[in-house]
């Protein structure tokens, strides 16, 4: 922290005192941040016995407000596209968090649903959540809505039409 800055600046938390420019420090920044926020989801999910992944998966699965959902539709709605969804579905089915069952509409494909130990796993971690959610709380309203405008931008190719 400085004088001009009373934020733990990305400089001080990786002990490097100059970058190139504004635009590497701020990749730097969001890469470096990104790990630290995951970071800590993890740690909080790991006190349920479950990962990220598999909680967005239990998310995924409940908002189906149980009609079963394919693999493949799964990973479509997966925060991180590289989840490998059959074996996070796994671990799930293990834990009896969800159930699997073939496909009557494609013998192939697998149909899955979350059991009630995975609705009651999911209001479990509601009622901590405000514990990770409390990372952003010193956030003003209007610094989350200028935050939550400019990742989406990132994600936004430079080339892409807007609205």
């Amino acid at each position: 922290m400085s004088e001009n800055n009373p934020y733990h600046r990305i400089e001080d938390e990786i002990q490097q005192a100059t970058f190139r420019n504004e635009l590497s420090k701020a990749g730097i920044n969001l890469i470096y941040t990104g790990t630290w926020l995951k970071t800590a989801h993890s740690d909080f999910f790991k006190s349920f016995g479950i990962t990220w992944p598999q909680h967005n998966l239990l998310r995924i699965l409940r908002g189906q407000r149980g009609n079963p959902i394919n693999v493949n539709a799964v990973k479509e709605r997966m925060m991180d596209k590289s989840s490998n969804v059959s074996r996070i579905t796994e671990k799930l089915q293990k834990k009896k968090l969800i159930e699997c069952r073939p496909s009557e509409a494609d013998k192939r494909a697998v149909d899955i649903t979350i059991t009630q130990k995975g609705l009651d796993l999911l209001v479990a971690v509601e009622t901590r959540v405000h514990e990770i959610n409390n990372m952003l709380a010193h956030l003003e309203p209007s610094e989350l809505i200028l935050l939550n405008l400019l990742l989406d931008k990132i994600r936004t190719p430079p080339n892409a039409e807007t609205r």
